[in-house]
């Protein structure tokens, strides 16, 4: 599986998780620290991007990808943190979210993401 196909599965999981269990309304750091975990596990650099215009959202982006960006857009004011995966984890679990995730999926979110990328570190060609 190249990268290409890898971050476009990626992308639909957390299309899918976000319509199953609302993670980008309260769970969006909490995914990105996975998504920053797994990606550092395989030695692929990744910037983490905050959205804050109408509500916070964490998104990450590798090369000229962005994984769950939901409806955010390029153009949209945004900031790049120089956070790895512990300091996203760390932000997850002292911040306040919102309600609408519940952190009762955390572990099943978790365990979805690392499966992705254990198909991509398998099938890499």
């Amino acid at each position: 599986m190249s990268r290409k196909e890898l971050f476009k599965q990626v992308n639909k999981l957390c299309y899918d998780l976000d319509y199953e269990y609302n993670i980008n309304c309260g769970g969006c750091c909490f995914v990105a620290a996975c998504l920053a975990e797994q990606l550092e596990l395989k030695g692929i650099p990744f910037e983490v991007i905050h959205y804050d215009l109408h509500r916070c959202h964490y998104a990450i982006k590798v090369s000229d990808r962005y994984l769950n960006r939901c409806d955010y857009r390029k153009k949209e004011i945004y900031e790049i943190l120089d956070w790895d995966s512990e300091e996203l984890f760390y932000h997850y679990y002292n911040e306040s979210w919102s309600e609408c995730y519940n952190p009762m999926n955390n572990t099943m979110i978790k365990n979805s993401i690392k499966s992705i990328f254990s198909k991509y570190e398998n099938r890499r060609t």
